[in-house]
């Protein structure tokens, strides 16, 4: 291999990702998020029983 292609190789053994986060300071969108939340989560609950 040549030169390029190990550091290719070793600079993305070190690569990471990361995530970004939004913080929407808005009631209709935080309770919609929360009621699709709970619903899946009551999905899933009686699925299972």
């Amino acid at each position: 291999m040549d030169q390029v292609a190990w550091k290719e190789l070793c600079c993305s053994l070190f690569d990471y990702k990361t995530e970004k986060y939004v913080i929407a300071k808005n009631k209709k969108v935080g309770i919609l998020y929360r009621l699709v939340q709970v619903s899946i989560l009551f999905y899933i609950l009686l699925s299972s029983f």
